[in-house]
């Protein structure tokens, strides 16, 4: 009696959700919408590109190697893997941005690829580029027999590099180390009666040379 009892319920039940409506058919396959039946379209797939990679000269035989990498996924991490000339890893911030110094021994082409551990773009190519400097220098006396021997340097990273003057006595062996922008100066007191050709040297920090001269004379 209880047994029947139990089914005549269960048969009630049963009939009172299907007259609300609360029935519907329920799929055991893992993954599918419960609702639908259907399974749920994947997540878009990730799709990095590295949309700019630029390269700055620094001193010391290093380069600044900078860029943005678009289509990270949410919540991951990125680097850049830098191969050639220079060698290592950029870590990328939340926005995609990479930025880092690389010790480059002999400037030339590299290679970039981003990763975000499950995919990485496709590759983008630089060449670091060393040109040799150029040096202009003039001559200027200022008071009594001193005279200021100026000029700008041209490089890629002209800041830090020193210009070496060979000339007369007094001049010669003179030098001065390069401003940011280029500019350089010395100043040394010579003789009375002082004159003649000045040659300024500039050796970059890839030992590639420049020089300019100037003539100068007491008036």
């Amino acid at each position: 009696m209880m047994l029947a009892s139990w089914k005549v319920r269960a048969v009630l039940a049963a009939a009172v959700v299907t007259w609300l409506g609360l029935a519907c058919p329920v799929k055991a396959q893992l993954g599918l919408n419960p609702i639908s039946g259907t399974k749920p379209p994947p997540p878009p797939a990730s799709i990095l590109s590295i949309s700019s990679l630029n390269a700055l000269q620094v001193p010391g035989r290093k380069f600044r190697i900078s860029g943005q990498v678009t289509g990270m996924r949410p919540g991951s991490s990125c680097g850049v893997s830098i191969t050639g000339a220079a060698t290592g890893v950029a870590m990328c911030n939340s926005s995609g941005n990479f930025d880092a110094t690389f010790d480059v021994p002999t400037p030339g082409p590299i290679q970039a690829i981003a990763g975000d551990g499950q995919n990485q773009s496709a590759p983008v190519g630089a060449n670091l580029v060393n040109n040799a400097p150029t040096v202009t220098v003039q001559a200027v006396q200022g008071t009594g027999n001193a005279w200021t021997f100026s000029g700008t340097v041209g490089d890629e990273c002209p800041a830090g590099l020193v210009v070496s003057l060979s000339g007369p006595p007094g001049v010669n062996g003179a030098t001065a180390t390069v401003l940011d922008g280029g500019a350089w100066s010395v100043t040394v007191t010579l003789g009375p009666n002082a004159a003649g050709m000045v040659t300024a040297t500039v050796t970059d920090w890839y030992s590639l040379t420049g020089s300019g001269q100037t003539y100068f004379m007491m008036p």
